[in-house]
């Protein structure tokens, strides 16, 4: 199942709807297709503008494809997952992860439920000591993570069900080839109502990876999905679990 693509607005158009409002349509669209948790909860856009501002004047990203129309996204589909137990593989120095995972502050406050643990996986030793040093302002402490190796031996680390997923794998030679083995190997351990995104799913380049990877999906007969949301350049695909 593929979503209508939805696309951010046009500069100058008599039209334009705030990125805000293009993600409050997004989220209410996954609510009526039964991949997000009922609810009427709104995405606490006053806490993302209080989490953008501490991101931004103290991480050190050295490249991101993350636009802010997607930065959106993912804080809002963190927001509404109401995850206890997150992962991500490929999470890099943690900026596209940091989206998902919030700021404790804002977390410990209603009407946010505050996971519980969360783990990130890289192979890049060099991005994990970054991630951290990044990641240390939002307060998690202990219940954050980040693990030096790929994500698929990684899950096995994984002792609780994992409740939302986030795919950013980048390999040199295979590229996104290894998201299908993530989603595979993380099947198991996959909670009722899951959350899987999978960033870069609109990316030419691309697309015979993401062929391999929605094959699965639907194949398994364990998602609804996949849906692609195409609200930028790279997009993202998302999966629930059945």
């Amino acid at each position: 199942m593929d979503c209508a693509p939805l696309a951010p607005p046009a500069a100058g158009s008599a039209t334009v709807r705030t990125y805000e409002e293009l993600i409050d349509m997004v989220i209410a669209s996954l609510r009526g297709r039964r991949m997000l948790p009922d609810g009427e909860q709104s995405t606490p856009w006053d806490a993302f503008v209080r989490l953008s501002e501490r991101i931004h004047s103290s991480y050190h990203v050295p490249h991101t494809t993350v636009t802010p129309v997607m930065r959106r996204l993912l804080f809002a589909l963190g927001a509404a997952a109401r995850a206890a137990h997150i992962v991500g593989v490929g999470t890099h120095v943690g900026y596209a992860f940091s989206w998902l995972l919030g700021d404790r502050r804002e977390l410990d406050r209603a009407p946010l439920d505050p996971w519980q643990t969360a783990l990130g996986f890289d192979v890049d030793t060099s991005a994990n000591v970054v991630a951290r040093r990044n990641c240390a302002m939002l307060g998690h402490e202990t219940r954050l993570a980040f693990i030096d190796g790929d994500g698929v031996s990684g899950l096995e680390r994984c002792q609780a069900a994992i409740d939302l997923l986030f795919i950013d794998l980048d390999h040199p030679v295979t590229r996104k080839a290894g998201y299908r083995d993530v989603l595979e190997r993380a099947l198991p351990r996959l909670s009722s109502g899951a959350l899987v995104l999978a960033h870069d799913s609109c990316v030419p380049l691309f697309q015979h990876d993401f062929a391999v990877y929605d094959r699965f999906v639907v194949e398994s007969g364990a998602f609804v999905g996949p849906c692609v949301l195409a609200v930028d350049s790279c997009g993202l695909s998302v999966a629930t679990v059945r």
